[in-house]
């Protein structure tokens, strides 16, 4: 059964300054990329083979997966993304768990997919219905990031999350890899002015 706190979790209107970020999509969209291939780009690539995988390995071994995911992150700003919603996601109190506790005191990362998932398993929720809900949270953050930017529209957008959530498989190996990201990424650090942190 689903447990109704995964959509606490999960809701956009969480706290967690996820607002901020856009994984790439604005530099994308000021450069002339096709931004919904841009989109499914990064949700095969990077959430898919990344993020979503290393919730359900976290649940087993959270520290060993928030130095993986951090050393995955190859730029500045998708470092600074996963380690501020994480972060902020722990201040929040949602539950008691010892990774979470060294995430607050500063001994840890604290990337969000790990902290995601350490809190589901705090909750009871399932590791499959974590790495989904971890899975929406990041693509609907695509998503929507195009939406305000005005590379699509809002019908299109949701046309689009409809298609990422039909595409959602959980793979057993974390090999995130999508060397564009990381190259927008990084010239992204550099642009001014901007919309997004990331």
């Amino acid at each position: 059964m689903l447990i109704p706190r995964i959509f606490q979790i999960f809701d956009s209107a969480l706290p967690i300054g996820s607002f901020n970020y856009s994984s790439g999509i604005e530099e994308a969209y000021y450069r002339g990329y096709n931004i919904e291939n841009f989109i499914y780009t990064v949700f095969n690539n990077v959430i898919l083979k990344g993020d979503t995988v290393a919730v359900i390995k976290s649940f087993k071994d959270p520290y060993y997966m928030d130095e993986l995911v951090y050393a995955s992150k190859l730029t500045n700003e998708l470092r600074e993304m996963t380690t501020n919603m994480g972060r902020s996601l722990a201040s929040l109190d949602l539950c008691q768990d010892d990774f979470i506790r060294n995430v607050k005191e500063g001994k840890t990362y604290g990337t969000y997919p790990v902290v995601v998932a350490r809190i589901c398993k705090c909750l009871g929720i399932s590791e499959d219905d974590c790495a989904i809900g971890l899975t929406y949270s990041e693509a609907s953050l695509l998503v929507f990031s195009a939406v305000r930017l005005g590379a699509i529209s809002y019908y299109r957008g949701q046309e689009i999350l409809s298609t990422l959530l039909n595409r959602i498989e959980i793979h057993e190996e974390f090999e995130p890899f999508d060397p564009i990201l990381d190259i927008l990424s990084k010239s992204h650090e550099k642009r001014e002015p901007k919309v997004f942190m990331s």
